[in-house]
């Protein structure tokens, strides 16, 4: 019998700044915002609070200051009916933070992090949460400590254990720990870096770097607004499924919106191609609204 947390999320919790501006600049450049907005974010917060969304029971581990940051973090990931009994609370350390400048132009993202609280979660605090857990799918991602992470591959209790390999971290430094997990969901430029290669371009480009990482799990690879290619092993073929047509306008926590559905959809019936149909689905209607955690109202915008 599954924990009444069908999903446990191991992650990150930030505070996120936007900024929009006409285009992404390049190095050197200086260019001026037109809108800056304040709203929850964080990759772990973000996925959990799109499996919640999705009517998933979801269970919440991760770290925060004693701040506001903090608290405002913890009154939108409540108001989606998380479980926060295992969030950490440090009492000298800020909060995360992550700096968003979002292109009006074609809704692309750049994204600079400042981690607080998120690296200091400890590790035999998560490996206690998890000692009992027994939930249906494990999802945890990349910015959290690499400490945390090795915890995360050594649990057994969970059907389903997710790595979604972002931000990139040292490929020298994962590769010991993905035999922990059982599905991989990575973007291209995260897996031409587990694989050491060029970021793929092409479906059969795709394919090969997903022959070069020693993983024996399923891959799933999102394509962006391609949508999402599935290999059920890792020489297999893929299946490939497209988005519906949608007209973007901040693709920000796309990525983590279909990591939060998908794991939704294992808990719920475990079918693997039919769970990524569905969280493609989402991501692409996702960018259709301005903010990473979904309906979340922005907390404070000045022009």
């Amino acid at each position: 019998m599954a924990d009444p947390a069908s999903v446990v999320v191991v992650g990150s919790v930030n505070l996120d700044t936007k900024l929009e501006v006409q285009h992404i600049p390049v190095a050197g450049e200086t260019i001026l915002s037109r809108r800056r907005s304040v709203s929850p974010g964080g990759k772990g917060a973000n996925q959990a609070a799109a499996a919640a969304a999705a009517a998933a029971r979801v269970k919440f581990i991760g770290a925060i200051g004693d701040d506001e940051h903090g608290r405002i973090a913890v009154r939108n990931l409540s108001s989606w009916g998380v479980d926060l009994s295992s969030l950490q609370v440090l009492a000298r350390v800020p909060s995360g933070e992550a700096h968003l400048i979002v292109a009006e132009s074609n809704a692309e993202n750049l994204i600079v992090v400042s981690p607080g609280a998120n690296e200091h979660l400890s590790p035999a605090h998560v490996a206690r949460a998890l000692e009992t857990d027994r939930s249906t799918v494990l999802l945890t991602q990349l910015e959290t400590p690499l400490t945390v992470l090795e915890v995360c591959a050594e649990h057994r209790g969970s059907q389903w254990r997710i790595l979604n390999p972002a931000p990139v971290a040292p490929a020298s430094e994962l590769r010991s720990l993905l035999r922990g997990f059982n599905l991989l969901v990575p973007n291209r430029m995260e897996l031409a870096h587990l694989a050491g290669s060029a970021e793929p371009r092409s479906l059969e480009e795709v394919r090969a770097c997903t022959r070069r990482i020693d993983f024996d799990g399923a891959i799933v690879v999102t394509l962006g607004s391609a949508g999402a290619a599935l290999f059920l092993q890792r020489d297999s073929s893929p299946v490939v499924i497209a988005p519906p047509p949608v007209r973007p306008v901040d693709t920000t926590g796309a990525g983590d919106v279909f990591c939060g559905h998908l794991a939704r959809e294992l808990a719920e019936h475990g079918d693997l191609e039919r769970a990524v149909r569905a969280a493609v689905h989402a991501s692409a209607l996702s960018t259709e609204l301005p903010y990473a955690q979904l309906l979340a109202r922005p907390l404070g915008v000045s022009a």
